[in-house]
């Protein structure tokens, strides 16, 4: 290994010493090409825990709003079979899309400028139907939610407007997102792994998330406090609840993947957003949506870094055309669409606690500009 890129290995072992996560991935690249990949850690904090290893899988949480439900959008506009203009009403079912609802267009949905609120236990609902009432019930909740504010006014970062874009590529594709992504977007990129994991399933060696109350007689699927749902594994299955409770796709979480695939996937839409056509991937399409729309401050399904750059999880070496996410589980990645630099972070910092986000929130800048300065930035 190269001196310079021995910084970036060194910090995440000591991510692992000092309790930020306890297994990690992270890769570095520059304008699609690898330059970097390193693994340090174990799958869990228990004693024999596996080692983590370049082909480790990850729960990539919110990675799913970028890496599948957009993807699958931006796919469909490609040959034009939808424009960020139009309004849910002309995609949806009027029957379950209420009246306010109706006029917000994707754009609002991808920019998280709907009016829509951050999120909702809707988890608690759809355990509580049948199971033959469950496929599309999380869109339906979300559409049902009230807005909190006028649309196009505000931004509000909202899983529930995901759960309806969800909706939105299956009424227009014909498949379910899984199905949608793994035949036009997965498979023609040779992405192996990367995909969904739906309930009951059996999974492959993935690190620990967050340890869950043990099932209780008579009271498997009951909600013990705010996020947590009885019973369920600690590894292996979404981490988010209202993923897991609709059986482990949705469209703001439950993509699982490793890595290299991560990685990838983003090479893939770098080199269609400077032009060469990638697979399902047209470079209009790209570019269309990783443009930043007039009023918004937020790409179409991506984040971008943020006004202070002292509070930017990518670094103060990511320019302001970069575009990457953050995932709840301690997932993130970062492409800069002006120098082509990318990195790719997986980690589980939910196993070691998810209410304490300030290790994490500290690990991710610097770790990052060590990378920015490997690549030579």
């Amino acid at each position: 290994m190269p001196d310079h890129w021995a910084p970036l290995q060194k910090l995440l072992e000591a991510g692992v010493s000092q309790g930020v996560f306890t297994a990690a991935v992270a890769l570095a690249g520059l304008k699609g090409e690898l330059r970097w990949q390193g693994a340090a850690g174990f799958l869990s904090r228990d004693p024999g825990a596996a080692a983590a290893t370049l082909d480790t899988v990850f729960d990539l949480a919110s990675l799913t709003k970028p890496l599948a439900t957009t993807l699958a959008l931006m796919v469909l506009a490609g040959p034009g079979q939808l424009d960020l203009a139009t309004p849910l009403g002309e995609v949806l079912p009027a029957a379950w899309l209420p009246p306010d609802k109706r006029p917000l267009t994707l754009r609002h949905l991808l920019t998280h400028r709907a009016g829509l609120p951050a999120w909702r236990p809707f988890y608690q609902e759809v355990l509580a139907a049948p199971s033959e009432a469950r496929p599309g019930l999380l869109a339906r909740l979300a559409a049902a939610t009230p807005l909190e504010y006028s649309p196009d006014t505000a931004t509000l970062y909202s899983d529930l407007g995901f759960m309806l874009l969800k909706a939105v590529v299956e009424s227009l594709s014909g498949k379910d997102l899984d199905r949608f992504c793994q035949e036009e977007i997965y498979r023609p990129l040779g992405l192996k792994t990367l995909g969904f994991i739906r309930l009951p399933q059996p999974a492959p060696a993935i690190p620990t998330t967050e340890n869950r109350p043990p099932k209780t007689e008579n009271r498997l699927y009951a909600a013990t406090e705010p996020g947590l749902i009885a019973g369920r594994p600690p590894a292996g299955e979404v981490h988010d609840e209202n993923a897991w409770a609709a059986g482990g796709v949705a469209g703001h979480a439950g993509l699982f993947g490793p890595g290299r695939e991560v990685f990838q996937l983003v090479a893939s839409i770098y080199r269609a957003y400077a032009g060469e056509p990638v697979g399902p991937l047209t470079p209009a399409a790209v570019q269309l949506f990783l443009t930043v729309p007039a009023g918004a401050d937020r790409a179409c399904g991506f984040d971008i870094p943020g006004v202070d750059p002292a509070a930017r999880a990518a670094g103060r070496y990511f320019s302001p055309r970069s575009v990457g996410h953050l995932g709840f589980t301690g997932t993130s990645f970062w492409l800069d669409l002006e120098t082509g630099q990318m990195v790719v972070l997986l980690t589980n910092r939910v196993h070691l606690g998810r209410d304490d986000k300030t290790k994490i929130q500290a690990f991710r800048p610097r770790f990052h500009e060590a990378a920015s300065r490997a690549l030579g930035f």
